[in-house]
Formats: structure tokens, C-alpha cells, sequence
């Protein structure tokens, strides 16, 4: 059995830029939307969730919106999306620190967020350099022994980026 821990980490999906709407309440386009869709088919052919999984999104529109096109694609539309206030306009290092409390009986965290951010927090991690495009994903693999807890800097291999 494999028991391997794996971050997925996913930037929103492209939004729209409309004058006199506030950046926090963007909504996705339908161009973005249709990219996350077939993103998430790739992510769909990986991953099934279940309860040792963990859905993370920060609470802005855009995020929510493309959290929701993931686990619909995944066939998971009902799966619980746990919103993190904190994560909008956030660190790397504040974004880690929310990974940091996740419990050890979580095997796959799937994290919905911002640029620079999100890339930010995989370069952190992996020590590669990265680039997450809107609707991408990085596919993290801790380190055999390590949980979310203990996630810290260069101890998680970058799988693949998916866009």
C-alpha cells in the first residue's frame, strides 16, 4: 500500500476583469471555466477522494468557483470545501503554516489559491522552479515519512505541473 502524502496545489481558473467589480469577487470566465474542466479530468484520472482527503480554498469568488468545477469533474460535486479566510492575500509562508495543521490521517490536500503565492509556496517546497498558470496544478510528493505537519522547505518532490 502506498502511503505516500501529495499536495495538490490549484490556481484558480481564469477570471473575469469587469471595471467596478472588487478583485475579491471576480468571477470565473467561461473560457476558465472550460480549461478547468479539462484540467481537472487530468487530476480525476489520478486522484478518487475520499475521507483521508482534504479540500482547502481560499474564499474569494474565483477560488471557490474553480474548487467546485474540480470536484464536479472529480465526481465529487457534495465533497466538503473547508474555506480559509486566511488565505487570501497571504504568504507562502502563512499559506505553509495553514498546511501545517492539517491532521496525519489526511493523504491528499487539495489547496485552491493565488498567484505568486502558489508558486511561491511549490519553489519553497521542492527547491525547482515553478510557474502555476490559471486552472494549473502542482502535483507535490512529500517525502517518504513525512506528513503535512511536518512540511517544511526542500522536503517534497515536484511531480508534474498540469495545465
Amino acid at each position: 500500500m502506498d502511503n505516500t502524502k501529495k499536495l495538490y496545489i490549484i490556481r484558480h481558473a481564469k477570471a473575469e476583469t469587469t471595471p467596478g467589480i472588487n478583485d475579491f469577487d471576480r468571477a470565473l470566465t467561461s473560457e476558465g471555466i472550460q480549461h478547468a474542466k479539462q484540467v481537472a479530468q487530468k487530476l480525476a484520472g489520478k486522484l478518487t477522494l475520499n475521507e483521508n482527503n482534504i479540500v482547502i480554498s481560499s474564499p474569494a469568488n474565483r477560488a471557490l468557483q474553480t474548487a467546485r468545477v474540480f470536484l464536479d469533474v472529480m465526481g465529487a460535486p457534495s465533497f466538503d470545501i473547508q474555506m480559509e479566510e486566511s488565505i487570501y492575500e497571504c504568504t507562502y509562508k502563512h499559506l505553509l503554516s495553514v498546511i501545517n495543521t492539517i491532521p496525519d490521517h489526511i493523504d491528499h490536500v487539495l489547496l485552491f489559491g493565488h498567484n505568486p503565492t502558489l508558486t511561491d509556496l511549490v519553489e519553497y517546497l521542492t527547491r525547482k522552479s515553478a510557474y502555476l498558470r490559471t486552472s494549473s496544478f502542482a502535483e507535490i510528493k512529500l517525502d517518504t515519512g513525512f506528513t503535512f505537519q511536518m512540511l517544511s522547505g526542500n522536503c517534497a518532490d515536484l511531480v508534474q505541473i498540469v495545465d
